[in-house]
């Protein structure tokens, strides 16, 4: 724990909620895209948004102290960070996934009750309809692909100088940003994409607008029950963001699966939330899958290696990433392990 704490730190995390209330709102304002192409006055601003000048002016102040919008004369414009990541349309843009996570609030002001109850207590509407559920897939695929746009990025360089061919099988797919980085820069490699078929219907939009046409199929599954793929298939698995969706009695089977998917020479991606790396984070994602699912929890990277191991896996070491994730890498095959390009201070340790 850390000695300078006091007073201050507890200020700061009872006021975080203003900072993500402002967030939320500019990205439902869509501020970002009025200032994006030559900035905008305030009463431009409040023009377009029909808004009073008065409080408008005090939140763009407020943005542009959390770096999000920069004052010159009587012009905003935004940062760097807000035109990279929150003008919409632009590849990096994160909107989505920022406003799911306003959606999830409204769980988190029953954090007791579900401690009292010993789990979840909020549920989907039970009478929610084919098209309501559809929207919502929709709703939630979108704002995982912004954040998995941005992870495939930090994968891919362990990779970097491999000939990589042949087929990928990505598990729990989501909208297939993982998978699509890989065919992206592996001209060689198609994908199976696995997931609910809810799911995949957008996962399919997704691929076919990236050009990627018959070099991806898709398997609509649920995780849990058999996956109807090759055994000794694939020359890549990945398990990006899903173990945590699931409980401590359902990880074996999952790691089982996946080992008899893989080819003799294959590797095994694990890309998850870990408490050994940004442990305050992975401690709230475990809180909030407490909350907000039936089984989800974060498991530590020692124990996906030990679970790996007894699906007669070798794996690295818990590989930090620069974001909040990290990966474990698995193989049959030692050998396939050291031919990635891991930090050979850090990450060299295979069991």
């Amino acid at each position: 724990m850390r000695a300078d704490l006091g007073p201050q730190y507890l200020e700061d995390l009872a006021t975080g909620y203003w900072f993500s209330e402002a967030l939320f709102t500019a990205v439902e304002l869509e501020v970002f895209t009025l200032l994006e192409t030559e900035g905008m006055m305030t009463e431009e601003i409040a023009g377009v948004l029909d808004m009073p000048v008065s409080g408008l002016g005090r939140f763009l102040q407020a943005l542009c102290a959390i770096n999000l919008v920069v004052c010159d004369g009587e012009r905003y414009y935004n940062t760097k960070l807000a035109s990279d990541f929150l003008v919409p349309g632009k590849s990096n843009y994160q909107g989505d996934s920022i406003l799911w996570r306003k959606g999830l609030r409204l769980g988190w002001q029953d954090l007791a009750e579900c401690l009292k109850a010993g789990g979840r207590v909020n549920y989907p509407v039970e009478e929610e309809g084919p098209e309501q559920f559809a929207l919502r897939i929709r709703k939630y695929i979108k704002a995982m692909d912004n954040v998995a746009r941005t992870k495939v990025k930090e994968i891919l360089p362990f990779f970097e100088g491999l000939d990589l061919q042949g087929e990928i099988l990505d598990v729990g797919t989501g909208s297939g940003a993982i998978a699509g980085g890989f065919l992206e820069n592996f001209p060689f490699l198609s994908a199976t994409l696995v997931d609910i078929q809810e799911v995949l219907n957008y996962t399919r939009e997704l691929m076919d607008k990236k050009g990627f046409g018959k070099r991806v199929s898709y398997l609509p599954t649920n995780i849990l029950e058999p996956w109807s793929v090759a055994k000794e298939g694939f020359d890549l698995v990945i398990l990006s963001n899903i173990i945590h969706a699931y409980s401590e009695a359902e990880i074996p089977l999952i790691f089982d699966r996946a080992a008899n998917c893989l080819k003799p020479g294959g590797i095994l991606v694990i890309h998850d939330f870990f408490p050994e790396h940004f442990s305050a984070k992975a401690a709230m994602l475990d809180l909030n899958m407490f909350i907000n699912t039936y089984n989800g929890r974060i498991f530590s990277g020692r124990w996906v290696k030990e679970q790996l191991a007894m699906s007669k896996l070798y794996t690295t070491e818990l590989i930090p990433l620069e974001t909040d994730t990290a990966l474990i890498f698995a193989a049959k095959d030692k050998k396939k392990l050291e031919s990635l390009r891991l930090d050979e201070t850090d990450h060299t340790g295979l069991i």
